[in-house]
């Protein structure tokens, strides 16, 4: 497939030989308790519970990156993962990885700057987006592996 010859010519992502659909399936079901977590710190905690909702997104990217075989390199490995993202899932979700990529960058800010906090609103539609993420990488994986 030309699109993942392009990641590892660039040396984003490397074959994994040893994935398999069991780690995968962990990787989503990880997904999805992140995703029942981040509902539950929704009243007390907007910040972790955007981070978590975040986290559900970015663990569901690399369920995907893993159905191909493959593993992002660590360094920037959040942007690999978005970035493959949109490749693989195409324009149909494009709305969904462009939400992606700017709660990594939020969710980098809240880690590693100061001054920024969440709003409810913004921690409702950081989960809405995780949940349909989710459900679209799963969707595609099962089709995928038919």
């Amino acid at each position: 497939m030309k699109i993942i010859q392009e990641f590892i010519d660039k040396g984003l992502i490397k074959k994994d030989d040893y994935i398999d659909f069991s780690q995968i399936r962990s990787v989503l079901e990880k997904s999805h308790r992140s995703i029942r977590s981040a509902k539950l710190l929704m009243d007390d905690d907007r910040d972790n519970s955007y981070q978590l909702a975040y986290e559900a997104m970015l663990l569901a990217g690399r369920a995907l990156v893993f159905s191909f075989g493959f593993r992002p390199r660590a360094t920037g490995s959040h942007k690999i993962v978005v970035d493959f993202s949109k490749k693989i899932l195409g324009k149909e979700i494009a709305t969904l990885v462009f939400k992606f990529n700017k709660m990594r960058k939020k969710r980098h800010y809240l880690i590693y700057g100061s001054g920024l906090s969440i709003s409810e609103v913004d921690s409702k539609n950081a989960i809405s987006s995780a949940v349909k993420f989710l459900k679209e990488v799963e969707n595609f994986i099962n089709d995928k592996n038919l």
